[in-house]
């Protein structure tokens, strides 16, 4: 049996099978056994620290002798970065008596270095002087590598936080702001710490904090758009989204938070609300003067001749006798052209009023007689030749009567004022009306200089004329989709254009 004073290691030495008192125990494995079966590495030192014990587990591992092992701190069984710091922990221990824990690298047989847990224990005698000094290697390589790994995506996360063009923060589940990233950090010149409300503009403190309060009541993600003090005193606005992170319970364990600096769309909008509120008053002027020609040459058809007839009327007064019946007739036609003239006035009213189309039914045979008669001097005076092919029978459609005439009537001028420069050939005009599926198609042929790309001359501004202004076409295309249908041009193979407005027929037409 050994004394108090050792302990001996010899693998052969049986268990004692009876207790102080002579009780019978139960019959206990030998030392060597349970030493045997521990799954790490087991060894032990003399009390200066002389390897003189290992189990089978280390001399598998390093492949090494017993008598090799005790020399561990002249060989490569620990990894050269390691060794001085393990002798340093090891040293200390023997010198103090102090329990050793230390983690390093040590070589396996095959040449390839893993990470253990080395744990040293002193073995006392009663009388506290240390007997020998146990060891306990694990192997912690996989959790090392798992650690790395943890590590390396806590790394990148960190950086992709921090490098993201957003302001990141976290907060509590009560509302807490308890991280930011830097980018909070440097706009606000303050640290965590000293964050707060007082950063919000005073206009959004109200609106935030409410929505604050209710995702905190009811855990829904929350959105807000507000202006945030920057560490020079300058208020900038952000787009600001809240999400809750949740546990598998449902309960909330953070709320995340990005802001996107959004002031720059801010401002931009505003700018391009105010040109588009300018853009908006500079058609309605270039509307007036586009259309003060075509008022202009409709009322001063009937107001000429309105003066024409009423120098017949003096003419024939001046008779002796008076010609009665001629002047009778010609007075009748003044007031003819009277009314027309009221009749003009009245449609260039209704057409400038913005109101949406005062809709009635109407044909479209009859608008396109109309217009063809507002402007027959004008077509005569530039020799134009007038063909009609109109399908009879059309169907009526709904539309403000004033508009659709005062469309056609503007494609009809545009038509003359293309054939303006026309020298080598006839000047032609063809009207067409015709019915096609469930729509009604006109169309206004000319056979002049034409346009070379016919997608843009809708576009406002856009103008082919000296001293055009570039919005007759667009306020056709205008009148024709409040009705509902759609403008197109198109350029002949031959020469000049061919303009197309289609109109829906109503329901009980089209059945």
């Amino acid at each position: 049996m050994p004394t108090a004073e050792t302990i001996t290691l010899d693998r052969d030495v049986p268990t004692p099978l009876a207790d102080s008192n002579g009780y019978p125990v139960q019959k206990e494995l030998p030392f060597h056994q349970i030493v045997e079966g521990i799954p790490a590495l087991v060894a032990c030192l003399t009390p200066d620290g002389v390897v003189d014990f290992v189990n089978h587990q280390v001399l598998d591992y390093f492949g090494k002798t017993l008598e090799e092992l005790k020399g561990w701190a002249s060989t490569d069984a620990v990894h050269p970065d390691d060794l001085p710091g393990v002798i340093g922990v090891l040293t200390r221990s023997l010198e103090s008596g102090q329990p050793y824990d230390v983690e390093l690298r040590q070589r396996r047989a095959d040449g390839v270095y893993r990470w253990f847990h080395v744990q040293g224990l002193p073995v006392r005698n009663p009388e506290g002087r240390i007997l020998r000094w146990c060891v306990l290697q694990t192997d912690i390589e996989d959790r090392k590598r798992a650690e790395e790994a943890l590590r390396q995506s806590e790394q990148h996360l960190r950086l992709l936080v921090e490098t993201i063009p957003a302001q990141v923060g976290r907060t509590t589940p009560e509302g807490r702001l308890d991280y930011v990233n830097r980018r909070i950090v440097d706009y606000t010149g303050l640290e965590l710490g000293q964050l707060g409300i007082r950063l919000i503009h005073p206009d959004d403190q109200y609106s935030r904090m409410r929505k604050w309060r209710h995702a905190l009541r009811t855990g829904e993600p929350w959105e807000d758009t507000y202006r945030l003090r920057r560490a020079d005193g300058e208020y900038r606005w952000f787009y600001q989204r809240n999400e809750p992170v949740l546990d598998p319970d449902g309960r909330i364990v953070c709320w995340y938070t990005v802001s996107f600096d959004i002031n720059d769309n801010r401002e931009m909008e505003e700018v391009l609300r105010s040109t588009r509120r300018k853009l908006s008053a500079a058609m309605q002027i270039a509307t007036v003067a586009e259309l003060s020609a075509s008022i202009a040459h409709e009322i001063n058809q009937p107001l000429a001749s309105v003066v024409a007839n009423a120098h017949a009327a003096e003419t024939w007064l001046s008779h002796d006798p008076p010609n009665l019946d001629r002047a009778r007739a010609t007075l009748e036609r003044i007031i003819r052209d009277g009314h027309s003239a009221a009749e003009v006035v009245r449609r260039i009213r209704a057409l400038f009023k913005e109101a949406t189309p005062v809709k009635a039914p109407m044909d479209i045979n009859q608008i396109v007689a109309e217009a063809l008669r507002v402007l027959s001097d004008e077509l005569r005076d530039n020799t134009i030749t007038v063909e009609t092919e109109l399908e009879p029978n059309l169907p009526v459609v709904e539309a403000d009567h004033v508009q659709i005439q005062q469309t056609l009537i503007n494609l009809v001028h545009n038509a003359i004022e293309a054939m303006a420069g026309v020298t080598d050939r006839a000047k032609s005009l063809s009207l067409s009306s015709r019915r096609r599926g469930e729509e009604v198609v006109i169309q206004v042929r000319d056979n002049g200089s034409g346009s070379k790309d016919p997608t843009v001359i809708f576009e406002p501004f856009f103008t082919t004329k000296e001293a055009g202004m570039g919005m007759g076409l667009s306020i056709c295309r205008s009148i024709v989709e409040a009705h509902g249908g759609r403008v197109c041009a198109t350029a002949n193979e031959d020469a000049g254009m061919t303009f197309s407005i289609t109109l829906p027929l109503p329901v009980n037409a089209a059945a």
